[in-house]
């Protein structure tokens, strides 16, 4: 039987697709039917239509009137998802970084070439804002100077990717809620001094600068996660 963390639809879509994934439910092939679902997941015949709906919808089945319903024999694209992390999930985290890292390289050399006057003030702001914080609550401050960045490339998709990422790129939203050591003041200013840099090849509008700015900076950030989460 299904929990309840969830909505039941949402959960027996997921077992249907795991299904569709092990080979259980073959491309091509019916899947049971409602009833059989029902009896086999626990559930009531409007769950099992909402889910099987929300495959239909995603392309994964498609319905044979009168007959039934199948499992899409075209291939399946995997959409690309992150779900929220637990806090002690370290090596995930670190594995969303690296990620991070190979995307915002880019992103800084773009914003470089092409930012407008607008943006780089915009950028130059989020940094005050940063630099100015005295609350030890620094990290949505943080993703706001890094979403500057992106947006300054103008190409909506860097800034969408980090939008769907969220506060999960910052380590320090994290780091406290697993032991991470106390942060000082040399600690805060080196993190200034890398975003200030960072900054200024923008701002210089060189793109091979911004981008080993952003890889100090990063790559930085992933040594300190790593020795925080120790």
């Amino acid at each position: 039987m299904l929990g309840r963390r969830e909505s039941l639809s949402s959960q027996l879509k997921k077992q249907i697709l795991q299904k569709i994934d092990d080979k259980v439910y073959l491309p091509g092939e019916r899947i049971p039917s409602e009833s059989d679902l029902c009896a086999e997941f626990g559930v009531s015949r409007t769950v099992v239509r909402e889910a099987v709906a929300s495959l239909r919808a995603d392309g994964v089945l498609k319905s044979r009137q009168g007959i039934g319903v199948f499992v899409d024999d075209a291939p399946r694209l995997q959409p690309f998802e992150i779900s929220p992390l637990p806090d002690a999930a370290v090596q995930e985290i670190l594995q969303i970084l690296e990620l991070r890292l190979s995307v915002e390289l880019e992103a800084a050399a773009m914003a470089a070439e092409r930012r407008s006057e607008e943006q780089l003030t915009r950028i130059r702001d989020a940094l005050d804002s940063l630099s100015a914080d005295d609350t030890g609550q620094s990290g949505p401050m943080d993703f706001e100077f890094h979403l500057a960045i992106a947006r300054a490339t103008n190409n909506p998709y860097f800034e969408k990717f980090l939008t769907f990422l969220g506060p999960q790129i910052i380590p320090r939203l994290r780091v406290n809620a697993i032991g991470g050591k106390a942060r000082t003041g040399a600690y805060t200013e080196k993190l200034q001094d890398e975003h200030r840099a960072i900054l200024e090849a923008i701002e210089a509008q060189d793109p091979a600068a911004a981008r080993d700015a952003m890889r100090r900076h990063l790559s930085g950030s992933l040594m300190r996660y790593r020795q925080s989460a120790v």
